[in-house]
């Protein structure tokens, strides 16, 4: 994460004011200084441009000097000089079962969807192969989502439309959850990146920092590295996406292919030493969280509270998974952190106020979050 940027001491006691009180300060003992006087209605409005350059334009040329404070297109540029791009946002993928007459094609770029709701429109989802319903009347058919980003994301059997009907199919349906769409890289990802490759630098000894960084440079959000996997000369990447579930098979495949190059072996990262590099998604361990008692001002509602909750611990999971223990005492805090809470009574995880312990392949995720208000003020 990217620290906050601490104003120079040579450039404070630069407000226009204050500078304008200093050219007033160095008129000759002769000249009117008042208020109203010409010189003082004069040199005002140069005070006032210093102040912006000095403030905003100097400040800011500071901050995107260096990436520990840039954003955006000049975090890009910092990227740049190490390598690295950012992840733009990405689709979900996964597969639909298609039930219907044995021998029906179902073309290539057939979109699927679900049901528009009260809450949203219809998310669609194109088929990516073209594929023969079989003699059991039932395929699976890939796809990937019409539009990127987390909203392309959805749970198992919700996908049950189709937007054009075939009289030829009977029934659709997503067996599994389709996951994998991401939002595009922010800035606090991105540093993390770079400044993880300027100190660790081009280096290709295959220890468990240059799998991390690699995984997350083909798109991963974490990696679980083990060793020796399936004997000597084997690694095992145990992965999870950018929004913290399990990674879906594209992005499995994605760090595999970045990783040993298959089709280059110039571009390989895997050491030649290794026999076998071995990816697939993480074991999750769903928590879930309860508070009662919960006292919050009226800039808040508990839908938010539980929104800057989930985005919060969210950031203790990979310490947690590095330790192999999500620790209460760090969770626990978090809800205080939130603006607009004040207080709360009893804090449970999963029903207990102790800490979790995660086996090597497990990663946590957010199970339920059970809420309980109590007295609200202001």
């Amino acid at each position: 994460m990217q620290p906050q940027f601490i104003m120079p001491d040579f450039v404070r006691n630069n407000t226009a004011e204050e500078i304008h009180r200093r050219m007033m300060n160095n008129l000759p003992a002769d000249i009117d200084d008042m208020p109203g006087g010409f010189p003082y209605d004069f040199t005002m409005p140069a005070a006032l441009e210093k102040d912006e350059f000095i403030n905003y334009h100097l400040i800011r040329t500071l901050m995107i000097a260096f990436p520990q404070y840039a954003w955006d297109e000049w975090l890009d540029l910092h990227g740049q000089q190490v390598h690295l791009k950012r992840h733009p946002p990405e689709r979900a993928s996964g597969k639909v079962k298609v039930t219907g007459a044995p021998g029906a094609v179902i073309t290539e770029g057939t979109i699927f969807c679900t049901p528009a709701t009260d809450c949203g429109p219809s998310i669609e989802f194109c088929s990516t192969e073209e594929k023969v319903i079989e003699a059991d009347g039932t395929i699976l058919i890939p796809v990937s989502a019409a539009e990127s980003g987390k909203g392309s994301n959805v749970s198992a059997n919700t996908v049950t439309l189709m937007a054009k009907p075939d009289k030829n199919v009977m029934q659709v349906i997503n067996p599994e959850p389709i996951r994998g769409g991401t939002e595009r890289e922010s800035n606090d990802d991105f540093f993390d990146r770079i400044a993880a490759e300027y100190e660790n630098g081009l280096t290709f000894l295959g220890n468990d920092s240059n799998f991390i960084r690699w995984a997350k440079e083909a798109g991963a959000g974490d990696c679980i590295v083990i060793p020796v996997a399936e004997g000597p000369g084997t690694v095992k990447l145990v992965l999870i996406d950018r929004n913290g579930q399990p990674a879906n098979d594209d992005l499995v495949q994605d760090v595999y292919n970045y990783i040993v190059s298959p089709e280059d072996r110039k571009a390989r990262l895997l050491p030649t030493a290794c026999v076998k590099l071995i990816c697939g998604p993480a074991e999750t361990v769903a928590i879930s969280y309860a508070c009662t008692g919960l006292q919050h001002d009226n800039t808040t509602n508990i839908t938010q509270i539980k929104d800057k909750f989930s985005e919060a611990v969210h950031t203790v999971y990979a310490k947690a998974r590095q330790e192999g223990i999500l620790r209460y005492n760090d969770i626990r805090p978090l809800l205080n952190d939130i603006s607009g809470v004040s207080d709360f009574e009893t804090f449970l995880v999963n029903g207990k106020m102790e800490n979790i312990r995660l086996e090597n392949t497990e990663y946590p995720i957010t199970g339920t979050l059970d809420f309980e208000l109590g007295v609200s003020y202001g």
